[in-house]
């Protein structure tokens, strides 16, 4: 057995999200929020959720020593998320992301500081000693590092990440050319796929690649694994915030596709995962602990491996 699940790339960021807003913000103008949440997130979601329901997760990611980073190194520590492969730069590097919500979506205002590429370097020569099963990794972000996992026997999952305004450089059976799993949200598949039709995106790009998610929010999500597709609800729940439930989402989803559980089985964990993200603040904390995902599971008829256990940091 290898000693990660999943092996992730990212800077994390600090998420400011402000909810029940009843109008757009206006110049001049002050509009009040009903809630406001703040926690690590951008690429912290997916690993730190992942790592909630069992999986054992090497994350590669880089802080520096502001106040915003010290905030990240925090949650790390809160949510028992391994640090071995997180660097802290001696140097201020705030990464924020402010999520305005309104009626069931958001907008968001961001900063990221530049970066020499030192991690995507770093993340290149982790991947020679790293014993992991599989890459999950953001679109276009770094085909190299798809490359070289796929080269050492590794599975690997895309996401699509960008919205509606999803426009690769590259075509897609190249974009996804290394990739077992696509994972996207209605917006980025439909833009993808050159349709407004979700259903015809399915089809469209499971001619690019075996294994195509479609996340459709509050209509749950739709996918295809070796010619079979299925399609489930969302659960009905209080959205507090939608920041970050795609992420959550593909934690729960790629548990069972590693796995090897039916496309409908893996599709039913990923709606357990991001229907709950969205009932707190942030991509994560509403994901359920290992026990609970298990059991909500198991009300669906879908078994959790006993296997998956929060493991020990390895060696």
């Amino acid at each position: 057995m290898s000693a990660y699940d999943l092996f992730v790339v990212g800077r994390p960021s600090v998420d400011v999200m402000f909810a029940g807003l009843e109008q757009w913000p206006e110049l001049g103008n002050d509009i009040p929020a009903a809630g406001l949440g703040v926690c690590a997130g951008t690429s912290f979601n997916t690993p730190a959720a992942a790592n909630r329901i069992g999986l054992r997760v090497a994350y590669v990611a880089e802080v520096g020593n502001d106040v915003w980073s010290r905030m990240i190194l925090d949650e790390f520590e809160a949510e028992g998320l391994s640090t071995r492969f997180l660097t802290t730069e001696d140097r201020p590097l705030p990464a924020v992301s402010v999520a305005l919500n309104m009626e069931g979506d958001r907008g968001f205002v961001s900063y990221w500081p530049e970066v020499e590429g030192r991690m995507d370097q770093r993340a290149l020569s982790l991947l020679d000693t790293v014993d992991a099963r599989h890459l999950h990794a953001q679109m276009d972000d770094m085909p190299a590092l798809e490359a070289a996992a796929r080269a050492r026997g590794m599975s690997v999952s895309v996401d699509a990440f960008d919205g509606a305004s999803w426009a690769s450089q590259r075509a897609v059976d190249e974009v996804v050319g290394n990739a077992d799993v696509l994972l996207a949200n209605e917006a980025e598949a439909c833009a993808m796929a050159g349709t407004r039709d979700p259903d015809a995106a399915l089809e469209v790009l499971a001619t690019h690649c075996d294994c195509v998610v479609i996340r459709r929010g509050a209509e749950g999500a739709i996918g295809i694994a070796g010619g079979e597709a299925r399609s489930v609800p969302a659960d009905p729940v209080d959205v507090v915030d939608t920041t970050g439930a795609g992420d959550c989402f593909n934690a729960g989803f790629l548990a069972g596709w590693l796995s090897g559980l039916p496309i409908e089985h893996s599709l039913t964990l990923g709606v357990i995962c991001g229907s709950r993200s969205v009932t707190d603040f942030g991509g994560y904390r509403g994901c359920p602990s290992i026990d609970e995902f298990r059991a909500i599971a198991a009300e669906r008829r879908v078994v959790v491996p006993e296997t998956w256990q929060p493991a020990e940091e390895p060696a």
